[in-house]
């Protein structure tokens, strides 16, 4: 567990966490498809970990990333497949505190790269994760559910880590 000077707290995430989880990914990710759903089926699968913030007692926001497959073939990379601040409390640090936890969890297991998707149109997701030293690689046509294209981007942990295209 991380607690920062300002009451905010970061910890694995319960399953009694879930509805904050779907509620909040109703409230920011509506508009590229049933990610409370796809969300749920994600933690629900054991193949994540997910991290709350909380402000002393209260759930602000959560991260997700993907726990590298060891039968992958190249099990060096992972995904943050999901980073979600409660509006209000955007742009007060708690996303910082949430990246920065998820960059320990990625040293943690020993990945080398990570990767993510956001939205081409989401220019201040976009300037959050180049803050957070992340670099756009390319661009997916008709990634979402509703047709929109997805600005993938990566940050390199290790030197020893390559991606096709960059």
């Amino acid at each position: 567990m991380t607690r920062d000077d300002n009451g905010v707290t970061i910890r694995p995430v319960e399953p009694l966490d879930l509805d904050f989880i779907q509620n909040l990914s109703k409230k920011v990710f509506s508009q590229y498809g049933p990610y409370d759903k796809i969300l749920t089926d994600w933690f629900q699968s054991g193949t994540t970990m997910t991290r709350l913030a909380l402000t002393y007692v209260t759930p602000v926001g959560f991260a997700m990333v993907k726990i590298p497959d060891e039968d992958q073939i190249d099990n060096r990379l992972t995904e943050l497949l999901a980073i979600a601040v409660e509006p209000e409390k955007q742009n007060c640090g708690i996303g910082d505190l949430l990246m920065t936890d998820v960059l320990r969890l990625a040293d943690k297991m020993q990945v080398e790269g990570l990767t993510l998707c956001t939205g081409v149109e989401n220019t201040a997701a976009q300037e959050f994760f180049k803050k957070h030293g992340f670099s756009a690689w390319r661009i997916e046509k008709d990634y979402y559910e509703g047709g929109q294209e997805a600005l993938m981007m990566y940050k390199i942990i290790s030197r020893d880590v390559e991606l096709n295209g960059v």
